[in-house]
């Protein structure tokens, strides 16, 4: 019995032994899964709010594997139903994406190599920041920002003054030029039409939407036959009094409605009353003019005035008003215009060339 005990002792001894050893690889096995987990590129990414744009790396992992496994990948990074790549850099580890304010991008980032994985970032940009200016001039500011984790930062903001339309008494002298403009629209003149096709005579009409609204055909007649509309306004306010955005909508909405109704596309606008101020300019230019018009002279039933009190002379923007008796007005206007040797001219923004703008109101409505 002892003998055949002892002969069975090897196979035990064969077992354990057999059973270190697979101890020992499991033990590296999990050793190696450890190194080769550690060692994964990680993907970090961040935004910069400056440019609403993400930086996506691959980053080398831990341990001895970690620069061997980053040296054999490349990143790539998608949008959904997008196929093409976003400007990888040429060691494919680095990716830039500009996403858009105001909305959530989602992004799928991929890593091919030793260790792939795919990941989905899901970002969101807040709105764009807008500083929407009261005033027409420029101005400084702090701004203190607080996100929703509580942190806080103070931003020097500076708020540039806003662009002017210039406004213009005068115009171009040049082959002794002179410029009819006649204003508000209540009252048309069907004899100012028929001098206008009959001579073909150059009037600009800074027409009143409410007052354009009551005799279209009339104003579409008078395009047809050569005339220039200007923006006038939707009321006839004293836009001095009004709010920069009050102001902004009487320029705005006259001009597009007008604009409308004749078929053409208003540049030039002239103040009620003609008062204005940097506001109003402002306003204007909002509103989208390219100039503003005053004048120089007036003609009405008691005759012509001039801002010097001299004769007319080359250059005078003349204004007159859509009233009763303005055929006769414009008749008389026109003899003396033909008297001193000046010649009717469209007016335009062009007409401004090499003409200071007006700095102060001449008063008038």
């Amino acid at each position: 019995m002892s003998v055949m005990a002892h002969a069975r002792r090897p196979p035990v001894i064969a077992v354990a032994a057999a059973l270190v050893v697979v101890g020992l690889i499991v033990a590296w096995m999990g050793q190696r899964a450890d190194a080769v987990a550690s060692g994964q590129p990680r993907v970090t990414w961040h935004l910069s709010r400056a440019s609403n744009t993400v930086t996506v790396r691959l980053t080398p992992g831990q341990g001895p594997l970690g620069r061997q496994f980053l040296a054999h990948s490349t990143l790539t990074v998608t949008e959904p139903g997008k196929t093409h790549l976003k400007n990888p850099d040429p060691g494919g580890r680095m990716v830039r994406v500009t996403v858009p304010p105001g909305r959530q991008t989602q992004l799928t980032v991929l890593v091919k190599g030793p260790q792939p994985s795919r990941r989905t970032l899901t970002v969101t940009v807040p709105p764009a920041l807008r500083i929407v200016a009261k005033s027409p001039a420029r101005c400084q500011a702090r701004l203190r920002l607080t996100a929703e984790d509580g942190e806080q930062a103070v931003v020097r903001v500076t708020v540039p003054a806003l662009p002017e339309v210039p406004l213009y008494s005068f115009a171009s002298p040049a082959g002794r030029a002179i410029y009819i403009t006649v204003d508000d629209g209540w009252t048309p003149s069907p004899q100012v039409l028929d001098i206008m096709r009959r001579t073909h005579l150059p009037v600009t009409a800074f027409l009143i939407q409410q007052a354009a609204q009551r005799n279209l055909p009339y104003w579409r007649a008078f395009v047809a036959a050569g005339g220039t509309v200007g923006d006038h306004t939707v009321s006839h306010p004293d836009l001095t009094k009004l709010s920069l955005s009050q102001a902004t909508a009487q320029w705005g909405q006259a001009r597009q409605v007008l604009g409308r109704w004749l078929g053409r596309t208003l540049v030039m606008g002239r103040p009620p009353y003609g008062a204005f101020n940097l506001a109003v300019q402002a306003a204007a230019y909002r509103g989208g003019l390219k100039a503003l018009v005053g004048w120089s002279a007036t003609a009405d039933r008691d005759g012509i005035a001039t801002w010097n009190h001299k004769g007319l002379e080359a250059g005078e923007i003349v204004l007159l008003h859509w009233v009763p008796g303005l055929g006769q007005q414009m008749t008389k206007l026109l003899k003396a215009i033909h008297a001193k040797h000046l010649i009717p001219r469209p007016l335009t923004p062009a007409s401004f060339a090499g003409q200071a703008p007006q700095r102060h109101s001449l008063g008038g409505d």
